[in-house]
């Protein structure tokens, strides 16, 4: 059995390469060329062709070395990127939505204040809540090495994603109801309601952790 590892290390070392390339990639190859031997193997032919075979399915080192640098280094950013910004954002997201649940299906009534003719709700223990899913949020963010913006997207996941949803009602809204003043102004209570105003509880406790070297992010990712 060739020692392909040693092989493909030989390989690029030729290309000038193999200071640049890590040995992830060096054992992808490694591993592609095993295959394709190992193949070629079990279709009857003996160690030396076979060999000869795996060495021509490469074509270009340096193009395929380049590519599964590019692949790998793709993965590695969409990992950080998973780690640093979906999860902990998905996480705040799903605290916050059940502590809202709880707070109804207990019947905790909100508070009513009128503004304008116009009502609006205040799940007070709801809001009270959020600052800790914020911290959540924030927290994860940081340990995964997530940068500033990240770790803020992240704190405010609940009210950023009720901000998009609210965009989205209004045009369709205007397309039904027609345009009308009034139904601007409503609008705008809501966003305080359901986006300003949770976004300032969240903010509060994403705040401690939104401080840190942005440059240990970049060296992580």
């Amino acid at each position: 059995m060739p020692d392909w590892k040693k092989l493909v290390r030989k390989r690029l070392f030729k290309l000038g390469l193999a200071s640049s390339t890590t040995e992830e990639v060096i054992a992808e190859l490694a591993f592609h060329l095993e295959e394709t031997y190992q193949h070629a193997v079990t279709n009857g032919l003996t160690q030396r062709p076979a060999i000869k075979i795996a060495l021509q399915e490469v074509g270009d080192w340096h193009v395929l070395a380049t590519e599964v640098e590019r692949a790998r280094t793709e993965e590695s950013c969409m990992n950080y990127r998973t780690k640093s910004l979906w999860l902990p954002a998905l996480i705040t997201l799903f605290g916050a939505s059940i502590s809202l649940a709880a707070t109804q299906f207990i019947g905790l009534q909100p508070r009513l204040v009128w503004f304008a003719g116009m009502g609006m709700t205040f799940y007070w223990p709801w809001l009270a809540s959020l600052p800790v899913f914020g911290a959540v949020g924030a927290y994860m963010s940081r340990r995964a090495a997530g940068q500033t913006p990240m770790r803020l997207a992240a704190g405010l996941s609940p009210a950023i994603v009720m901000l998009i949803v609210m965009l989205l009602i209004l045009p369709w809204g205007l397309f039904l109801d027609g345009f009308h003043f009034f139904r601007l102004v409503r609008f705008g209570l809501g966003l305080i309601n359901w986006v300003g105003i949770p976004a300032a509880s969240l903010l509060l406790g994403s705040l401690p952790f939104l401080r840190g070297n942005n440059r240990t992010a970049e060296m992580n990712r």
